[in-house]
């Protein structure tokens, strides 16, 4: 099994709806999917299920097994290991916990006949999410082309520098093979300009691109995916979304 994990540290980046959307995609190429639903407003959970008796953090405190929280959700291949929002106790147990090792010693083994793993997290930084960052194979940042979101990469940065030396891990920082920028207006030239000069401050990085579509919005009030046909997402979205498959299965 494969794991990706969606970070930045500013939230509305678009964070769950690639996740979801890369998940969707995979599991409609017939990899076998769970999408890890770590945001605590559950945003990623209302929009692949209706319905669901545990969630994620049930798992994480002992409580039930996996394989009771698993939900097959109505997209064929994928599953999900759902989170409660509001109401539920994710938030509390990512604000006490101290486990890095809580997906690789809880989750991991459960999943060993699955192909990929992905992580929608939320713009936290705390124990949890570094725990996640730890056991996730890639690491991929999503940003939209402002100074906001430019801001929290770097801080996203120095928070993986920080945290390799902390809890003594691999190099966090290697885990990242590509960046995604979301929502680009390509009518709007200071994006243009303001990409350019971003992306030569890492010029080791692969930068890939999402252009603004109202599909990504759609797609979650309907509980469907771009990809549908009644979603009518642009062509530049779907080709991006292959674009960023094509790095997942490689």
């Amino acid at each position: 099994m494969k794991s990706f994990v969606f970070l930045n540290r500013k939230g509305g980046t678009g964070k769950t709806s690639i996740s979801v959307t890369c998940a969707i995609e995979l599991a409609r190429r017939g990899f076998k999917t769970v999408l890890a639903d770590c945001d605590p407003q559950g945003n990623s959970s209302s929009w692949l299920s209706k319905d669901f008796q545990y969630e994620l953090s049930d798992v994480l405190n002992g409580k039930i097994k996996v394989e009771d929280c698993l939900v097959q959700t109505h997209f064929q291949n994928l599953f999900l290991l759902p989170t409660f929002a509001i109401n539920g106790g994710l938030q509390s147990f990512a604000s006490s916990t101290r486990n890095y090792y809580a997906f690789e010693d809880t989750v991991f083994p459960a999943l060993k006949d699955f192909d990929f793993l992905i992580f929608d997290t939320s713009p936290a930084f705390g124990d949890f999410e570094k725990g996640i960052a730890n056991c996730a194979d890639v690491i991929v940042p999503v940003l939209k082309l402002d100074q906001f979101s430019a801001d929290g990469f770097q801080t996203l940065i120095e928070n993986l520098i920080t945290t390799t030396k902390e809890i003594r891990c691999k190099d966090l920082l290697e885990k990242i093979s590509f960046v995604i920028l979301n929502q680009q207006d390509k009518r709007m030239k200071f994006q243009s300009l303001f990409a350019e000069n971003f992306m030569k401050n890492f010029d080791d990085t692969q930068f890939l691109t999402i252009p603004t579509d109202t599909s990504f919005v759609k797609a979650q009030i309907l509980k469907n995916c771009i990809q549908d046909k009644a979603i009518t997402a642009r062509k530049e979205t779907t080709d991006a979304i292959d674009s960023i498959i094509k790095e997942m299965t490689k």
